[in-house]
């Protein structure tokens, strides 16, 4: 879906899980699943997990040769279906 955000049409929504889509290059992939962005932070000799908020990983899977990666949404938002 678009909307109007700050002036500018935007694509906003979810990419779901088994979505095979083409990035610019050419590269065909399929989202295998979202991974929370967290990082451990050391406070006083303790360590806690904290969530980033905004932004969020996929991992994927690349077609051609079946290589999994990790990719940022920004690439998949705008990527058309292939």
């Amino acid at each position: 879906a678009f909307r109007e955000i700050g002036g500018a049409i935007r694509k906003v929504g979810t990419v779901p899980v088994g979505a095979i889509l083409r990035l610019p290059a050419g590269t065909k992939i399929r989202v295998e699943a979202w991974i929370p962005r967290d990082y451990a932070n050391r406070q006083g000799g303790v360590y806690t997990t904290k969530r980033i908020a905004g932004g969020h990983m996929a991992q994927v899977r690349r077609l051609s040769d079946n290589l999994v990666f990790s990719i940022s949404d920004v690439f998949l938002v705008n990527a058309p279906e292939a």
